[in-house]
């Protein structure tokens, strides 16, 4: 289903006839179209992006644990394992499947607090001396 920014009035003008046009047959498939309207907030910043990167890089080259180092690539999917929980899902025959936020799509402020997240854990529990990275 498609997601409309309105900045103007011909951006309502084309939401609007998308339910006209579509809430109908939803309804009617038993699958209701639903309409919530929020602020817009703009997804994570290149720079945002960069700065995980290289912070990623910094804890893959100072981090050991359990006397290993790891890969950025692992410390990536660890912390989007340990801070991005997005859903959590039973399977009839009684698995838990875990589903994650993408670093993509997290908002700005959200992106800043999983940044810190990453710093504090890097730090406190991984013993990484962060430069300015």
């Amino acid at each position: 289903m498609p997601v409309f920014t309105i900045r103007e009035a011909a951006d309502a003008k084309e939401a609007w006839n998308f339910i006209k046009e579509n809430a109908a047959e939803q309804a009617r498939i038993k699958q209701p179209l639903m309409v919530t309207v929020e602020a817009y907030q703009e997804k994570r910043t290149l720079e945002q992006n960069k700065r995980l990167h290289a912070l990623l890089e910094e804890i893959s080259e100072h981090a050991w644990a359990g006397k290993k180092q790891y890969p950025m690539e692992f410390w990536k999917e660890y912390f989007r394992r340990l801070f991005l929980l997005k859903d959590e899902y039973t399977t009839p025959d009684g698995e838990i499947i875990q589903v994650y936020w993408s670093t993509a799509d997290l908002k700005v402020k959200d992106f800043a607090k999983f940044l810190t997240k990453v710093e504090v854990h890097a730090v406190q529990t991984l013993g990484v001396e962060l430069i300015e990275v």
